[in-house]
């Protein structure tokens, strides 16, 4: 699997794209620039007391251990400050506020000022997509260690989300199992969360998982979009999980019919499972709807229902797929559709198919094969010509060799050129099987002659 942030080529087949839109900060990071800005100030006065002064998140919080933290509060010129700041956050004016509230880290401000700030630094670094600034201002706020749980823990999971965008995924998991491990149960019902922690895994290879992250997620969501299963998918087919690949395929498809790759993996899970049955039937729904468009998947589909004995969809399918230009009008896709015509003794339409196979070959056996047919159905000129065109072109075994000469002889008899006849069953009878078969027509010919003159 292509493990890197560029959009998928195949269904299946990538998740990583899938993951990479729901997994950057950009969503969350917004929504600062959208809310009311009475709400953004207030929600910056919040609770909190200084502790510790540590570099790392796990140093300002402790797994199973509650944080506390006392009232923090801004000071009147701080607030009218930063609300004049983020009046330009809802303006999109995000390098000029970022360029005030660097102006501002120069001023005497509390912990819990400095610690604001820095959040919204943060913030603003984001959103110029310049992650690793963004990183920086996070990393700083909480190691001030000076604002309430909502928001201190907030930063955790930004932090996560960027380390994510920058593709450091170590880092990533690392900040985002803090988070999970001090958040409330009801903040981890997010499901763009078990999102970013699948995607996390899937980068390590953690399969399994990224497939328990996926799968929560999708719990979460009333309506998860066909993206998410599309990750799922791409988890199952890592672990060779067959049978579930194909429960997920399935709602796919009630979700998206028209996607013909959904159509094809499903039935490359049922050959994985060794059901050719359920593969055909998948990639003859899809033929039946339209969407297949490469010859491969003709010729495949064809192979499956020669194999189920359905020799008629077969050949239907082919000359389908010949018709439209898919399939290439090469000797051997007419042969094999001439056979299964012939298979389902549809004669007339396997001689057409073998016709143009014979046309695009420089073998004989074609050419053999059909005057085989036009023998059994006593058609003696065209018999006649094929044989020649078969003898003609070579490439024939001696067994075929010596056949063809038995079936040009055949022809000539029954249209009454009784010394050609006897030409061509005398160079069959250079070949020692038919030696017997060859002389015993001899034999009637010249029986023939003597009846005509005796009449």
């Amino acid at each position: 699997m292509n493990r890197s942030q560029t959009s998928p080529t195949t269904v299946a087949a990538d998740p990583q794209a899938c993951l990479s839109r729901a997994a950057t900060p950009v969503a969350s990071i917004s929504s600062i620039a959208t809310a009311p800005v009475a709400a953004l100030v207030a929600a910056m006065i919040a609770l909190s007391a200084p502790m510790t002064a540590s570099a790392q998140a796990e140093d300002t919080v402790t797994c199973g251990v509650e944080r506390e933290v006392d009232a923090g509060m801004l000071s009147e010129p701080i607030y009218r400050r930063l609300n004049d700041i983020f009046e330009k956050f809802g303006e999109e004016l995000f390098t000029e506020a970022y360029s005030d509230l660097n102006d501002m880290r120069d001023r005497r401000l509390s912990d819990y000022e400095r610690a604001s700030v820095e959040q919204a630094m943060g913030f603003a670094a984001a959103q110029q997509e310049d992650y690793r600034r963004a990183i920086g201002h996070f990393e700083e706020a909480i190691r001030i260690n000076a604002m309430p749980n909502d928001q201190h823990f907030e930063m955790i999971l930004q932090i996560a989300q960027l380390y994510n965008a920058i593709e450091q995924y170590d880092r990533a998991l690392e900040q985002l199992d803090l988070w999970f491990c001090v958040s409330t149960e009801d903040a981890k019902k997010q499901a763009s969360v078990w999102l970013l922690k699948a995607n996390l895994h899937m980068q390590r290879d953690e399969f399994r998982m990224a497939l328990e992250s996926i799968d929560t997620a999708i719990e979460l969501r009333d309506d998860p979009p066909e993206s998410w299963y599309r990750v799922k998918l791409g988890m199952h087919m890592e672990l060779e999980e067959w049978r579930p690949a194909t429960d997920v395929l399935k709602i796919l498809i009630q979700m998206n019919p028209d996607r013909k790759a959904y159509w094809i993996q499903l039935s490359g899970s049922y050959i994985e499972l060794g059901d050719d049955a359920e593969a055909m039937a998948a990639l003859r729904l899809a033929w039946r709807r339209g969407i297949l468009d490469r010859g491969s998947e003709y010729v495949q589909l064809a192979g499956l229902l020669q194999q189920m004995d359905s020799p008629r969809q077969a050949a239907e399918v082919l000359e389908d797929g010949l018709g439209k230009g898919l399939v290439e009008a090469t000797s051997q896709n007419w042969e094999m559709t001439a056979g299964a015509w012939y298979e389902a003794r549809e004669m007339d339409r396997a001689l057409a198919a073998y016709d143009r196979a014979g046309e695009l070959s420089d073998s004989g056996k074609i050419d053999f094969q059909r005057a085989s047919i036009l023998t059994n159905r006593e058609e003696w000129p065209e018999a006649l010509a094929a044989a020649t065109r078969a003898l003609e072109k070579g490439d024939l075994t001696e067994s075929q060799r010596g056949n063809a000469n038995i079936l040009a002889g055949m022809a000539h008899f029954n249209m009454g050129n009784y010394d050609a006849a006897e030409q061509a069953f005398n160079r069959a009878a250079d070949y020692g099987r038919l030696r017997q078969a060859a002389q015993e027509w001899i034999n009637h010919i010249n029986q023939t002659r003597q009846n005509s003159v005796g009449q």
